[in-house]
């Protein structure tokens, strides 16, 4: 009678089954389209609205002058850049303005040469 040799695998201990947990993770919700899975997964941060520019009135009373501008931190000082209306009914001169908010300070210009005399005013927008 021949005997057989058992390997020392096969003398090995089978080891035990692994047991699985009963409950099963809940399962992704697939997207319908593949476009649609696309667009979700590259969708941009929310972007912050630019502030909206604000129209805002500079109305000097200048009765002998020819030109009145207005000079300020709006436009980086320049005699040039905004300038006044004069009003035939009121003598005054205005202008309107497309501002961001905040604060400005600004001097009216007579005859492109005579700024307004004392401390900068301020134009809270």
């Amino acid at each position: 009678m021949a005997t057989t040799k058992k390997t020392a695998a096969e003398k090995a201990p089978k080891a035990a089954a692994k047991k699985t947990c009963a409950t099963k993770a809940p399962a992704k919700k697939a997207c319908a389209t593949k476009k649609a899975c696309e667009a979700k997964a590259e969708k941009p941060a929310a972007k912050k609205a630019a502030p909206k520019k604000v129209s805002v009135e500079f109305v000097a009373d200048c009765p002998l002058a020819t030109t009145v501008s207005v000079a300020g931190a709006f436009n980086n000082w320049a005699v040039d850049a905004d300038m006044l209306k004069k009003e035939k009914k009121t003598g005054l001169w205005k202008a309107k303005l497309s501002l961001l908010p905040g604060d400005y300070e600004y001097k009216f210009v007579c005859d492109g040469k005579n700024w307004d005399e004392g401390d900068n005013k301020i134009k809270h927008v």
